[in-house]
């Protein structure tokens, strides 16, 4: 196994893009975008966001077994209202669908599944940048078709 290799943060970045959508006015609807570790910009961000950070330590079995596994750190950004509240509501449905897209997830390398013992952060709006942040923790593990490319 190559730690060059692994890489769960850009297979559910790619498993999540197109798929989380936000209400917008006059019934439409607005793909939220997603990041994975490290490519969140400083400047131009949307008004809801995700971006999916590596969460500790990558563990693996053996120097000669194909299995890692570790936790991801997917965090929603939303802007915040005028008074400087939360948009609960946007938020709560944007969460919705994490629950059929990423719970049991499985992409072609790595299988994903919330952790149960620190499922969520709820919403907290920070005045600083303008967002609200609610981070939900994954744990993924590779599948056995890791090092079969």
């Amino acid at each position: 196994m190559h730690a060059s290799h692994i890489n769960p943060d850009t297979e559910l970045k790619a498993l999540l893009d197109g798929q989380i959508t936000v209400g917008m006015s006059g019934g439409k609807t607005e793909k939220v975008t997603v990041y994975s570790d490290w490519e969140r910009p400083t400047n131009g961000l949307p008004a809801d966001f995700i971006v999916i950070y590596v969460n500790g330590n990558i563990e693996g079995v053996g120097a000669k077994v194909d299995y890692a596994s570790g936790y991801l750190l997917v965090s929603l950004y939303s802007k915040l209202n005028d008074d400087g509240s939360v948009k609960a509501n946007r938020v709560k449905k944007i969460l919705e669908q994490f629950d059929t897209v990423v719970e049991g997830a499985s992409t072609e390398h790595y299988f994903y599944r919330y952790d149960m013992d620190r499922f969520i952060t709820p919403t907290s709006p920070n005045q600083t940048s303008g967002y609200s942040v609610t981070s939900l923790n994954l744990r993924w593990h590779t599948k056995n078709n890791f090092n079969k490319q």
